[in-house]
């Protein structure tokens, strides 16, 4: 069943494991030197935007140390997700 970007967006508003799913998503797509720096090096139009990438890479790392997000953080994260559904369309069709 391919992934389409409503189911994405969907999944994203009702389930919390998909938000922490999807940020740790983005940052593998990060390249190395980003998730180093905690910044966006290379205009290539995949991981974080510069907009996003220092939170972003906080909570991924946060998600990847086996903790869970929750409360303002949780729908901060979420936020920051929703702006990436065509990528993560593009990871879950892969």
């Amino acid at each position: 069943m391919e992934w389409t970007r409503d189911r994405i967006v969907s999944l994203i508003q009702t389930n919390d494991k998909a938000v922490e799913r999807g940020i740790i998503a983005i940052y593998k797509r990060q390249t190395l030197d980003e998730q180093a720096s905690s910044d966006t090096k290379h205009h290539n139009s995949v991981g974080f935007s510069s907009a996003h990438a220092r939170l972003g890479t906080y909570y991924a790392k946060w998600c990847l140390s086996g903790k869970r997000l929750s409360g303002e953080h949780l729908e901060k994260c979420r936020k920051i997700v929703l702006r990436y559904v065509g990528q993560l369309m593009e990871e879950a069709n892969a």
